[in-house]
């Protein structure tokens, strides 16, 4: 019981051709991945990607149809889940609602036989981590949305797993909660220094939360890296398209035609005069839309091939004032140094 209640190192995870189908349908292909230890994973994709099977498979909850997973280069793929000690918060946080905030955080070193000095011990450390002192006392029905999220991040982390496992954790909270809140748990998570990881499908949280993001496709793994990699330079059209910020264009100019990604902020964009129009890759284009971001204004601009959108963030700053006006004829350079590109699809 003991090693259950010492501080242990970060954990090691890795897959290896991890696969699993339900009936003829491969809800995960094949997938060989390390996840750094110690540090904050957020697999990130749309609804249906396997992002949750994965979790699922990693937790125990769900078995392989073939492939291993390894924690800390030991076989733990057919381990049962109450021996991996893994701690898990799913969505709706599964908080005893007959239970205080101590009785649920202590709820798995009691289910271990720890002593009430080794639970008492316990249970302040991770009141004072998660911020919950003065509330130990109360139901969870006496609690806010993400003073419930705190609490089962307590209780899974009370036994001093060797992951920390959260599936969209986020996804019940309100815009506001979610960001403050999301800046508390990566804040726990460093405090803990516990191997973590997280299902989302919020690109915003992935990138923000995260020391390294997996973004997942139709049960496949696109892209796995930091999250500044994953934003400046994204392996794929897929990836470009949904971590956001990019335009992806099909111009027979520019690449022979092979689609071609550039961020909305290395778009330039200027009044249509000879100067302007004269720069290499630049068009004319009619502004569609402007959305006002304070120093920034996002702007949608349908080229004069009729077909192709791109949007800019312009700084009102450093951007003619001609260029926000709705209708106006403008110059928008697609700058060389700025493309990204990938095969053709």
């Amino acid at each position: 019981m003991s090693n259950a209640l010492e501080n242990v190192k970060a954990s090691g995870l890795e897959l290896k051709a991890l696969a699993k189908t339900f009936g003829s349908h491969p809800a995960l292909h094949p997938t060989t991945l390390a996840f750094p230890a110690g540090r904050f994973t957020t697999i990130l994709g749309p609804s249906g990607c396997g992002k949750s099977t994965t979790l699922m498979l990693i937790a125990g909850i769900e078995s392989p149809t073939s492939g291993t997973v390894l924690l800390d280069g030991k076989d733990i793929t057919h381990e049962p889940i109450g021996k991996r000690h893994i701690g898990i918060v799913f969505q709706d946080y599964a908080l005893f609602p007959n239970m205080t905030v101590a009785q649920n955080i202590v709820y798995g070193l009691k289910a271990q036989k720890a002593s009430d000095a080794q639970c008492a011990r316990r249970l302040e450390q991770m009141l004072e981590l998660t911020k919950l002192k003065g509330l130990q006392h109360r139901y969870p029905s006496e609690l806010s949305g993400g003073q419930q999220q705190r609490v089962a991040i307590a209780r899974a982390l009370a036994p001093h797993p060797r992951l920390l496992l959260l599936d969209e954790p986020l996804s019940a909270l309100d815009a506001w909660s979610r960001a403050s809140i999301g800046a508390q748990l990566k804040a726990i998570q460093q405090a803990a220094g516990v191997t973590t990881i997280m299902v989302t499908h919020d690109r915003h949280e992935a990138l923000s939360l995260a020391d390294f993001v997996v973004v997942m496709n139709a049960g496949r793994v696109e892209q796995a890296a930091s999250p500044v990699e994953i934003y400046d330079t994204p392996a794929s059209e897929f990836v470009a398209a949904f971590v956001g910020g990019m335009n992806t264009v099909r111009i027979s100019s520019i690449n022979d035609g092979a689609p071609t990604g550039i961020r909305y902020s290395d778009v330039r964009l200027a009044r249509a005069t000879e100067a302007s129009l004269s720069q290499p890759f630049t068009f004319v284009g009619q502004v569609e839309d402007l959305e006002f971001m304070g120093d920034a204004v996002r702007v949608t601009v349908l080229l004069n091939d009729f077909k192709t959108k791109i949007t800019a963030d312009a700084l009102r700053a450093r951007t003619d004032a001609e260029v926000f006006q709705k209708s106006a004829l403008i110059a928008v350079e697609l700058p060389a140094s700025a493309w990204r590109t990938w095969s053709r699809q």
